[in-house]
């Protein structure tokens, strides 16, 4: 049976930061189950990462407001036609305790992982090219020869700190995915553009198309219209070309 690829393009810089999170825990959670110390080294990168994309002052409030957005508009639909009022009640309650959760986050915690001298060292030589090598970093090797019982728990022990963070932007985002169904579309000659409503908060294009095609679809896109170029690369070493076939596929525009 084929299979079906998704391509996300965020239109707002919250939910592009939201995606790249989502995208660093997928990375980490995948890396600490693997045993080899490569893994841990990707673990530890992508650890890192989410340190830095949640380090801004401004992100825990953020979160907050997509969360109590999100609140607002579904308590809108409650007396809208054809509402699931039990599974609506449900969402709001989950979020709810989200809200509750990023509010009590324990900032001590966050700034325990933070400043670790073990991980701030690890840190400063990622920088350099090879700069996490044997010589430059005996702490981490020496690290690195524990099981991978050992080193997995001590990645989430670390983790521990940013799950209210992990768990609400899984639930933002798949709120935001299940707010539109996909709907079959061509794109004529491999380019597709069309308008967003002004009056929607549109925050999600998602293109899905066969993974047996040739070629792949970069979005571009804006508060007002977006763009679709299907561009075909059959070698890595030449450059991308837009296809000149008539493209099927399916196409969600995500608004809440």
């Amino acid at each position: 049976m084929p299979q079906i690829v998704c391509y996300e393009q965020p239109l707002n810089e919250r939910i592009r930061s939201l995606l790249r999170l989502e995208f660093l825990f997928q990375q980490v959670d995948h890396a600490i189950g693997g045993h080899s110390t490569w893994d841990t080294r990707a673990a530890l990168q992508g650890l890192f990462d989410i340190l830095a994309l949640t380090g801004r002052n401004e992100f825990k409030g953020d979160l907050l407001k997509e969360l109590d957005r999100h609140a607002t508009v579904l308590n809108r639909l409650r007396q809208a036609p054809g509402v699931n009022a039990t599974k609506l009640d449900s969402v709001l309650v989950e979020i709810s305790e989200f809200i509750d959760r990023i509010h009590h986050l324990d900032n001590q915690m966050l700034d325990a992982v933070r400043q670790t001298d073990f991980l701030s060292a690890i840190h400063k030589r990622s920088h350099v090219p090879g700069g996490s090598c044997q010589f430059d970093l005996p702490a981490l090797y020496h690290w690195l020869q524990s099981t991978h019982s050992v080193r997995a728990g001590q990645m989430r022990e670390w983790l521990v700190p940013f799950a209210p963070m992990q768990d609400a932007i899984a639930l933002i985002l798949r709120l935001i995915r299940e707010s539109a169904t996909p709907r079959p579309e061509i794109a004529p000659q491999g380019f597709f553009q069309r308008g967003l409503d002004g009056g929607a908060s549109h925050q999600l294009i998602r293109v899905f198309i066969l993974s047996g095609w040739t070629c792949f679809p970069e979005i571009s896109g804006g508060r007002h219209r977006f763009t679709i170029h299907f561009l075909e690369q059959p070698d890595p070493d030449r450059r991308a070309v837009q296809s000149t076939a008539d493209i099927p596929f399916e196409l969600a525009c995500c608004a809440i």
